[in-house]
């Protein structure tokens, strides 16, 4: 699993041998979130306002997520 970003509320990976479409995996201690780069989430326990967060990240640096997808799949 390639980690795109972290800080102390959560974390950004690619996962390897996923399912299309691209997304990236939000990693929290209240839970875990898909977020495609179509747009869609599929949220299981991460708080809004970390959601929100992450998904600003997604947006602003999408090509990071595209080439470590493509480097993990």
């Amino acid at each position: 699993m390639g980690t795109l970003y972290k800080t102390g509320k959560f974390t950004i990976r690619a996962n390897g041998n996923e399912h299309p479409p691209i997304h990236a995996h939000v990693l929290h201690t209240d839970g875990h979130a898909i977020i495609y780069l179509t747009g869609r989430v599929l949220n299981s326990g991460v708080p809004d306002a970390v959601l929100i967060e992450a998904k600003r990240w997604v947006v602003d640096h999408q090509q990071a997520v595209i080439d470590e997808w493509n480097r993990w799949n």
